[in-house]
C-alpha cells in the first residue's frame, strides 16, 4: 500500500553537464509503499541499476567521519572474525577506502562494485576490485578462485538491491563456515521519527527495520546474530549475521519493540507523510520569507538527498541560485531538477550568503566546524528540516 508520493523525479546522482541542461530529463515516481503483512517498506517503482550505478559520484573517501567509521568496522570485525590468510569481500566497496584501510597484511581482500569509474579508483589504492554486481553466480566464480569469505561486508548496500534473495543467496555461497556478514543501512525507524523523507531516492529501493531483515536472512540460512545502532547518515542500523536460521535472543526483543510501536501500520506511515507535506511547505516558505526580505541563501553540498529536497520542495535557482560542494567530480555540474550549477566549497567567500541550506546535512558536524569563518561573520547554517546550526 502506497502512503507517501514525493512526485515524479530525475535519478538523484544524475547531475547534468552544462551542455545537457536543456535537454529533456528522465524522470521516474517516487514513492514509498509498505506491506503491511512483513513491515517491509520499499519503492513503488524500480530505475534499471545500469542508469544509476554504472558510473557513480560518491566516494567514500570524500568524508573523513565516514572514512573512520568505515575503518573502525572493518578493524572491528577483521579482528573478530578473520583468522590469517582469511578473505575479506566487501560488496560495494567504493572506491576501496575501508577495505585500504586494514592494516594486516596477513588477509586477503577483494572488493566488489559495479561501478567502473570508481573501481579504477580502488585499484589505485591497492585493493583488487570485480566490476560487476553481486550475485549468487558471481559469489560461486569468487568461491571457485578465491575460496570463501571469512568476512563478507555490505554497507548501505541492502537497501539498493531489487533482488535481495539473489544477494543474500551469493552471500550464504560466499561465506565460509564460522564467518560473519556484516552489513549496515539505514534504519526505518530513524526515518520515520525524524520525517527524513530526503534519503528516499531511486537507488534505496529498501527500508528496513529489524524484522523485515531477519525474516529475509533467516530465509536463506543466515542468522541476526547482532543489531547495532549508529548516529551517522541520519541513523543507521549494523547488522551480524552467521550460518544458522531464526534469530538471536537480544535480536528478538528488538523485533518486539517495533511491534509494541505498531511499526508495521499504515496509520503509523500516513501520520509521518503528513508530516513531509507539512515540512516541505514549512520549507518554501521559509525560503520565499527570505528572499522577500533581501537575504541570499545558497545550498551546500550535491548529495542525493539534496536533490530530492530541491525537486519534492520546488527550490529552484530563484530560491537557491547555487550549491556549494567539496567533491572536484561534482563541481562544474548542475543539479538534476532544478540546474543550479555547483561550485567548489570555496566560493562560499565569494558568493556572500546570508543563509547556507545544509543539504548535505549528515555530514553538519564536519562543515560546520570546516566553515567556522562563515558563522563568524554572521552567517547561518540551516537544515531542510529549519534547524538552525
Amino acid at each position: 500500500m502506497e502512503f507517501l508520493s514525493l512526485g515524479s523525479m530525475p535519478p538523484a546522482n544524475a547531475l547534468l553537464r552544462p551542455n545537457e541542461l536543456n535537454k529533456d530529463e528522465p524522470r521516474y515516481p517516487l514513492s514509498l509503499r509498505l506491506c503491511e503483512s512483513c513491515g517491509m517498506v520499499q519503492l513503488g517503482h524500480v530505475v534499471p541499476p545500469q542508469l544509476l550505478f554504472r558510473s557513480y559520484l560518491f566516494f567514500t573517501s570524500s568524508s573523513q567521519r565516514m572514512a573512520d567509521h568505515f575503518a573502525d568496522l572493518m578493524s572491528d570485525c577483521a579482528r573478530e572474525f578473520v583468522r590469517p590468510g582469511g578473505l575479506i569481500v566487501e560488496i560495494g566497496s567504493n572506491d576501496g577506502t575501508a577495505l585500504s584501510s586494514i592494516d594486516r597484511r596477513d588477509v586477503r581482500l577483494l572488493g566488489i562494485d559495479p561501478a567502473r569509474n570508481i573501481a579504477v579508483m580502488a585499484a589505485a589504492r591497492g585493493v583488487p576490485t570485480v566490476s560487476e554486481f553481486f550475485s549468487d553466480p558471481l559469489a560461486q566464480e569468487v568461491v571457485r578462485v578465491a575460496g570463501q569469505a571469512s568476512l563478507v561486508v555490505a554497507c548501505n548496500v541492502l537497501g539498493h538491491v531489487d533482488d535481495l534473495d539473489d544477494l543474500c543467496r551469493g552471500v550464504k555461497t560466499l561465506l565460509a563456515p564460522g564467518g560473519a556478514f556484516v552489513f549496515e543501512v539505514p534504519y526505518l525507524v530513524d526515518l520515520l521519527d525524524r520525517l527524513e523523507y530526503d534519503t528516499v531516492y531511486h537507488e534505496h529501493l529498501s527500508y528496513f527495520a529489524v524484522r523485515p531483515l531477519a525474516t529475509l536472512l533467516s530465509r536463506h540460512g543466515l542468522r541476526l546474530e547482532r543489531v547495532e545502532f549508529f548516529p551517522v547518515h541520519g541513523g543507521t542500523l549494523r547488522g551480524t549475521a552467521v550460518h544458522g536460521g531464526g534469530v538471536s535472543g537480544a535480536v528478538g526483543e528488538l523485533i518486539a519493540g517495533e511491534q509494541r510501536r505498531g511499526l508495521s501500520t499504515l496509520r503509523m506511515m500516513n501520520g509521518v507523510a503528513q508530516g513531509v507535506q507539512q515540512l516541505r511547505l514549512n520549507l518554501r516558505e521559509r525560503l520565499t520569507e527570505l528572499r522577500a526580505s533581501g537575504k541570499k541563501v545558497i545550498g551546500y553540498g550535491a548529495p542525493a538527498k539534496g536533490t530530492v529536497v530541491l525537486n519534492y520542495c520546488g527550490i529552484g535557482i530563484d530560491l537557491m541560485p547555487v550549491v556549494l560542494d567539496s567533491t572536484p567530480a561534482k563541481q562544474g555540474l548542475h543539479v538534476p531538477g532544478t540546474h543550479q550549477p555547483i561550485l567548489p566549497s570555496s566560493a562560499l567567500v565569494d558568493q556572500r550568503p546570508d543563509v547556507v541550506l545544509l543539504l548535505a546535512w549528515n555530514h553538519a558536524e564536519e562543515i560546520v566546524q570546516r566553515e567556522a569563518a562563515f558563522r563568524e561573520r554572521g552567517g547561518r547554517f540551516l537544515t531542510p528540516h529549519l534547524r538552525e546550526l
